[in-house]
């Protein structure tokens, strides 16, 4: 990869990367907000599926999502190898092929 290539990837990765997330507003390191009324916040994962805590409709506690710096899914998309391109993770891939490993909190490739 050339010199502008990196450096452009770098860019496009960092775009994704916010201090604080975008819904509820918490610090990296911190548990996103969380409320019996409306469900919280809107990027929160259950831990137990993986997918938006908000919408997780089973009986389950769902455990409490710290705030990264990533979206959800993104830093699993680098990992496995599965980007549209350089900074742009394949989140559709991800969430309809991969399996959830609740123990490790990662996205696995199918066995």
């Amino acid at each position: 990869m050339s010199s502008d290539n990196h450096s452009q990837h770098q860019y496009l990765r960092l775009l994704y990367f916010t201090e604080r997330c975008p819904d509820c507003t918490v610090e990296i390191g911190d548990e996103h907000d969380y409320n019996d009324e409306d469900g919280g916040c809107d990027v929160a994962q259950c831990l137990v599926t993986g997918l938006q805590r908000l919408m997780c409709g089973l009986d389950h506690d769902c455990g409490r999502d710290v705030w990264t710096g990533w979206p959800p899914g993104h830093l699993d998309c680098e990992r496995l190898g599965w980007m549209f391109g350089p900074g742009l993770p394949d989140l559709a891939r991800l969430f309809t092929t991969a399996t959830w490993d609740a123990e490790q909190q990662l996205w696995m490739p199918p066995a």
